[in-house]
């Protein structure tokens, strides 16, 4: 099931305060199924708060997020999670002392041995478990990290990391992924290897992607549709090349 016009994800008129600043004001957006919606602008103008609204993370002060046509407005993280709507970080939010594979694996959700009184019995999760280690195996061959399954995770390149973050994503079956500055700090070979990975995620999988981005240069040639905001609000919206020469757009990077 989706929302309005296709879309699976609808943030309408959203508001957020921290005392007397302003994060978001009144902030409109929809994802559509099976789409890249980038969100841009200059720093301060709110991508980063808009996420962590929509993920649980903030509580808003007034408006209404819907998931797949529900209202999810102040559901908790995990709630949210577990309805199919997941986040990625800027800086990879990772058990360095993990393996890829384990990373990948404490990701998944609804998993029996999270119950104490079941966790004791062995017979109750251990076929369970040999399904989530096949699904990891699966996931790390897409994003051609089957290689490294057993590098803990603190010998990884940045890129590599950021991978992994994308793999632990899909191991909760998200119809939505959120992503936070995805190809932050690494090279442009590795950024645009990103981007064909979402491509192909979204073509096999379904998966519909709200990406928060400042390297414009790279990430305008794979998303569908454009979110200009500043202070708060969305200015402008369409494809790329159009979004990026509107003149409100421009001045708001000029800081005009």
């Amino acid at each position: 099931m989706s929302g309005s016009d296709g879309r699976v994800l609808d943030v309408e008129n959203v508001r957020k305060r921290f005392g007397g600043v302003v994060a978001l004001d009144g902030a409109t957006l929809g994802v559509g199924d099976r789409s890249l919606v980038m969100l841009i602008g200059p720093n301060g103008s709110g991508k980063t708060t808009l996420i962590n609204v929509v993920s649980g993370i903030y509580r808003l002060d007034d408006g209404r997020v819907r998931f797949n046509g529900t209202d999810i407005t102040g559901w908790p993280p995990h709630k949210i999670y577990q309805s199919g709507v997941v986040r990625t970080f800027q800086i990879p939010a990772l058990f360095t002392k993990l393996t890829v594979l384990e990373n990948l694996l404490v990701a998944a959700r609804s998993q029996v041995g999270e119950n104490l009184s079941k966790a004791v019995l062995k017979k109750t999760w251990v076929e369970q478990e040999e399904e989530l280690v096949e699904k990891a195996f699966n996931v790390l061959e897409i994003l051609n990290l089957d290689g490294l399954w057993n590098t803990p995770v603190n010998a990884l390149s940045g890129g590599q990391m950021k991978l992994v973050e994308i793999g632990r994503a899909l191991m909760s079956d998200p119809r939505v992924i959120l992503m936070d500055e995805p190809i932050a700090g690494i090279n442009p070979r590795l950024a645009h290897e990103i981007f064909e990975h979402i491509l192909g995620l979204r073509k096999e999988l379904g998966i519909s992607f709200l990406i928060v981005e400042h390297r414009l240069d790279i990430a305008l040639q794979y998303v569908d549709h454009v979110y200009a905001m500043h202070r708060g609000r969305v200015i402008a919206e369409g494809k790329p090349k159009d979004v990026v020469n509107t003149p409100e757009v421009i001045e708001s990077y000029l800081g005009g």
